[in-house]
This record gives structure tokens, sequence and C-alpha cells, in this order.
């Protein structure tokens, strides 16, 4: 009976840090096994832009015949219904592969792992990463709450000094 209590507190403490960590995808550097012409998706959201997706997988054992793509969510509906759709970024066919890309809107998006049909079962190690911000020469603004408080600290500010300074003239024009 303890076993079970601790089981269950221990899983509710994981769903709550999954959930913390919401914005990102997880780092899935365990194995993945694929069967022949069969595909593993791995969602995420970007909600601050610019962000960059680092990806790259290998092929522990099985054929040269996986490939990565990455794909927002409308066209990952589209490639999984076996339609034509576009791809942002994709790693040809290999043992090995990785693509990076910096993504400009915020959206969701699916980075989609597939075997081709006609290979041997393979089982795949993906390592996924996303950062935001990546680069130092990226433009960036204020949101509008901020900009009035900053606007609002500086008007204080410049009050505060042309009242102290005006009193310190004033005493010094009296005497």
């Amino acid at each position: 009976m303890r076993a079970v209590a601790k089981e269950l507190l221990l899983s509710i403490v994981l769903g709550w840090a999954r959930l913390a960590i919401a914005d990102t995808p997880p780092d899935a550097g365990q194995a993945i096994r694929l069967e022949a012409g069969d595909f593993r998706w791995v969602p995420f959201t970007v909600r601050q832009v610019p962000s960059q997706v680092d990806c790259r997988y290998e092929v522990t054992q099985g054929d040269a015949s996986v490939h990565v793509e990455l794909l927002p969510m409308s066209e990952f509906r589209a490639f999984s219904r076996g339609r034509d759709h576009d791809t942002m970024a994709a790693t040809p066919k290999g043992r090995s592969g990785e693509f990076r890309r910096v993504l400009d809107q915020r959206g969701q998006y699916a980075v989609v792992i597939e075997n081709a049909r006609d290979a041997r079962p393979a089982t795949i190690v993906l390592r996924l990463q996303t950062k935001v911000n990546p680069g130092t020469d990226v433009a960036r603004t204020l949101s509008p709450r901020r900009r009035l408080t900053v606007i609002t600290i500086s008007f204080a500010f410049f009050f505060v000094t042309v009242a102290w300074s005006g009193r310190k003239l004033l005493r010094v024009l009296r005497l």
C-alpha cells in the first residue's frame, strides 16, 4: 500500500514538473524504435520569438533510412494524412543528421522522425533543444506595459531632480 502511495505521489510531482517546463520540448535523448514506414513526432509551442530549434538524431540500430523534419502544426496535419506538405527544415536520409532553424512566428510546431517504407526497423536517439533569443543581433522592444513603467519612472526621476535643484537655487537666491 505504501509503495502505491509513493508511486502516486511521484507521478503527481513529475506531472507538475512537466507542466512547469511546458514551453520547451523535452530533450528526448532516449531511444525511439521505428518500424518500416513508421513515424513519431514531438510537439512543442513557441511563445517567444525569435526562438532557435536545434535537432539532431543518430540511428543506433537499423538502416540509414531515417530523416527528421520540422513542420508547423498545419503542415503536420497534411503530413500525417499522407498529403503533400512544406517543411521548414529537414535532414537527408541517413544514419545521423541535424538541423538548426530560427523561428520568427509564435505557434505550435512538430519535429517528425520518419523511417522509410522499404527499410528495416530502426532505433533512433533524438535530441531536441530550443533556445529563446539565440543571437545578440536581434532587435527587441519592450512590451507596452513595461514601456509605460519606464516612462513613468523617468518622468518621476526628472521631476524630483528639477524640484530638488529648484529648491537649492531658490535658497541661494534668497541669501
